[in-house]
């Protein structure tokens, strides 16, 4: 009986708190599977996207995805304690997985804007099939360090190598990368700046400077996307060591920093769908290519209707003339017959 009690008391617990999960989370993925499927709409309707570092923010685009289809599904119905206790593995090793993928591909954004900003002649070095080759070298090393933790916790090794991967995973994620990303937008800053003094000098709204102009603006878009990306997940990182480490009296900052999280995965599609101009343009043709749609359909449905109203009108008056045809072949037919009375007089 008590055994019962306590299990009942256990599963409604969690129900409560998957409730809460649920009711916080569920929005978040909702909003994110949109937006990032927005990113998918406009790759398949607008060829002139397809380039080569555009295909590494449709690579950026399918993890912050797989955030709102997978992990945050996955995050909530773990909350509901109704799955195995296996499946903290499977919560951790994925956020893991899209948080290292997603930091690596705003590395590798980051990278190829450096080059073809600061050393514009080799950037035709950069190919398709090779920036291909490394996205998928991406994923495989956010898996691997993805899998590292599930090993050790199935091998049942110390918890301190919990620890170390932890601390591994901040410095190959963190530490390093952003080293490299911070001097490359300054020097790329300090690129665009030098080359823009003799152009303003000759001609203010020359096509050179126009693209200096959009060159300085996606650089923008990128040092915000990284500054984003380390707000969101370098805390997340940073509680879960202090948690191996022991201390445990952190569960409102856990709770703040779970929602956090997941702002990148919002916050990346709409910054290059709003603020990249190829984006932007691929975006306002779709718009308007759906009103195009829309007028094409309300013209033809009126025209429809006009042609309708026509063909009525016409065959009133068709029906109309037949009428007044047939009467006046019938009176010269009365009137030679004399054979109408009138009262009592004949005609």
């Amino acid at each position: 009986m008590n055994d019962s009690n306590a299990t009942s008391n256990f599963l409604q617990k969690h129900s409560d708190f998957g409730l809460k999960t649920l009711s916080k989370f569920l929005p978040i993925a909702i909003v994110i599977v949109l937006a990032n499927g927005l990113v998918f709409v406009l790759f398949y309707r607008c060829r002139l996207l397809r380039t080569s570092s555009n295909y590494v923010l449709l690579s950026l685009a399918i993890c912050d995805f797989s955030i709102g289809a997978i992990a945050i599904p996955y995050f909530i119905v773990h909350n509901f304690g109704i799955s195995p206790p296996q499946m903290v593995d499977g919560v951790y090793a994925s956020h893991t997985l899209l948080a290292i993928s997603g930091a690596y591909h705003i590395l590798l954004i980051t990278g190829l804007k450096y080059m073809a900003t600061v050393s514009p002649l080799k950037h035709h070095l950069v190919t398709k099939s090779l920036v291909l080759k490394i996205v998928f070298g991406i994923w495989i090393t956010s898996s691997v360090f993805a899998i590292i933790p599930v090993v050790l916790r199935i091998a049942e090794v110390s918890a301190r190598w919990e620890v170390i991967h932890t601390a591994v995973c901040l410095v190959a994620v963190f530490l390093f990368p952003y080293i490299f990303m911070i001097y490359a937008y300054i020097a790329m800053f300090s690129a665009i700046t030098k080359r823009q003094r003799p152009s303003l000098i000759k001609n203010k709204n020359s096509r050179e400077q126009k693209k200096k102009k959009s060159d300085r603006k996606c650089i923008l878009v990128f040092a915000t996307m990284a500054i984003i990306f380390a707000c969101c997940w370098f805390p997340y990182f940073m509680v879960m060591l202090l948690f191996q480490i022991g201390l445990k009296d952190l569960l409102s900052v856990i709770e703040a920093v779970m929602v956090i999280r997941y702002i990148t995965s919002l916050a990346n599609p709409l910054l290059y769908t709003f603020f990249k101009r190829d984006f932007w343009s691929a975006f306002q043709n779709l718009l308007q290519n759906k009103e195009k749609v829309s007028s094409t359909s309300q013209k033809s449905q009126t025209g429809s209707l006009g042609l309708t109203s026509r063909l009525r009108s016409r065959s009133s008056v068709n029906s109309t003339r037949l009428t007044t045809l047939e009467g006046e072949g019938q009176e010269p037919r009365m009137i030679s017959n004399r054979n109408v009375t009138f009262g009592k007089r004949h005609f």
